[in-house]
């Protein structure tokens, strides 16, 4: 059953258009009518998640200062949810470039101010939020060595062991203040509107975790985001107490990468994923 079939069964809405906006690994974004998005899961981990952002979505509406998507259909069955269209344009690093200094400024209050929003919450109870930043880890290491220590040379397997060896016994990283967290900030989620955020999106990846995971691509220097002064902007209008470690976790988080390339192109059957981030380590 198509998206529209399924819109239009489950929530009776007409449909006069559909155009798809975007996909990704997890899910396909519709703008229906020019009015409203609707999300579909593209596999069982990403419906999961989808429960969860609802529920979370429903849980912060009304407490958070810009918009966040309030949603108004889901579909279990069809792991299809749908909102209106938070009006405005995604924020990109020559749309910022573009802004005055004061905008710039300004911009960085409105994030550091959903942040302190988000993080100060009380936590809800919602089955499977929590995100252990160590279990993450060492599961990650275990499946590395059951999948790939067979193909790699051994100056490859010493990266690894020593690179795990550094994140399980550094304090700052095992050390974290847990709270409700984005968990996947960037650009791409940020909906300006007249040189100001008005909107976050995209909270499929919310979870309750390292308040400074919510850091690590504002933080990020590369094409896609703005860059590490602007991050350190926003630490700093948040009133981060240490600034270092979150820069600390976004240095991690660039060297990590290709790992993550390895699990992630292995566990949604993506060769090219998976091969670009071995040959990454391969070649260490």
């Amino acid at each position: 059953m198509d998206i529209k079939e399924i819109i239009e069964k489950e929530f009776g809405l007409i449909i006069q258009s559909v155009i798809i906006l975007g996909q990704g690994l997890d899910s396909i974004a519709y703008l229906v009518n020019n009015e409203y998005i609707f999300k579909q899961s593209k596999h069982e981990e990403a419906r999961i998640n989808l429960k969860k952002e609802i529920q979370v979505l429903n849980y912060l509406k009304d407490k958070i200062t810009l918009q966040i998507p309030d949603i108004e259909y889901y579909s279990e069955k069809y792991s299809v949810c749908g909102y209106k269209e938070i009006k405005g344009y995604k924020l990109t690093p020559s749309i910022y470039q573009n802004l005055s200094d004061d905008e710039k400024d300004m911009l960085a209050q409105d994030i550091a101010l959903f942040l302190r929003e988000m993080h100060s919450m009380t936590l809800p109870d919602i089955d499977g939020l929590e995100l252990d930043i160590i279990d993450d880890y060492c599961s990650d290491y275990d499946v590395l060595k059951e999948t790939i220590y067979d193909k790699i040379p051994d100056k490859s397997k010493e990266y690894i062991d020593r690179l795990y060896k550094r994140i399980l016994n550094d304090e700052h990283i095992y050390q974290y203040v847990r709270v409700l967290c984005h968990n996947d900030l960037g650009c791409n989620h940020i909906i300006m509107g007249n040189n100001r955020a008005v909107g976050i999106i995209d909270f499929g990846d919310v979870a309750i975790t390292d308040r400074d995971k919510d850091f690590v691509y504002l933080l990020e220097d590369s094409n896609e985001e703005i860059g590490r002064d602007f991050g350190i902007k926003i630490l700093e209008y948040y009133n981060h107490p240490n600034k270092d470690i979150p820069i600390l976790k976004a240095n991690l988080n660039e060297e990590y990468y290709p790992i993550e390339q390895i699990l992630g192109g292995q566990s949604m059957k993506l060769v090219d994923m998976y091969n670009k981030g071995l040959d990454i380590i391969k070649n260490i």
